[in-house]
């Protein structure tokens, strides 16, 4: 574990107009989107892993999701009326001004809870052909770098802790074939 880092948390702030919030949350994916190497993607019937600059990241069509990168990420779910989303990014990582209008509202209260300890994980995510699922799976953001062992894919997260030890928050860092 290592302590002491640097963390900002924006949200979408409570009372908001669906459709208006919609808008700016689209906004600020597709401002986003250059800048992001992965994306995973989620409705009630699929899951996708397009490569977020080269795919375009419809909010109509994906209701929950989450675009990132090692500096950011920004993950959203349509919650009943509501979009809730927050933006999670290193402390070099300035965001588009489409990301600032869209949240405007940076955590402070949440951010204080961060001043605690925090590690970094490696979660193996499930095959491309585990017959299990019923169907194949095609992490197409990882499809454009070269490898030739695309047995495993491996999500690196970083955990968050609060000065008790609780995890508080976490968030995705990198996407990589191992073996």
């Amino acid at each position: 574990m290592e302590s002491k880092f640097d963390i900002d948390i924006f949200t979408i702030p409570g009372e908001h107009d669906l459709q208006k919030t919609g808008e700016s949350l689209q906004n600020a994916i597709n401002a986003l989107r250059s800048q992001a190497r992965y994306a995973i993607l989620e409705s009630l019937t699929d899951i996708c892993f397009p490569a977020p600059q080269s795919t375009e990241i419809k909010l109509s069509e994906w209701p929950k999701g989450r675009i990132f990168a090692p500096a950011f990420e920004l993950r959203w779910e349509k919650t009943g009326a509501a979009y809730r989303a927050v933006l999670a990014k290193e402390d070099g990582f300035e965001p588009p001004e489409e990301v600032s209008a869209c949240l405007p509202e940076k955590n402070l209260e949440i951010a204080k809870t961060f001043w605690g300890k925090y590690e970094t994980q490696f979660i193996y995510l499930w095959a491309e052909n585990d017959p299990r699922l019923g169907r194949p799976l095609r992490y197409e953001c990882l499809d454009a770098e070269p490898t030739k062992n695309k047995e495993n894919v491996q999500l690196e997260t970083r955990l968050y802790y609060d000065a008790h030890g609780r995890l508080i928050f976490w968030r995705y860092l990198n996407m990589r074939w191992t073996l």
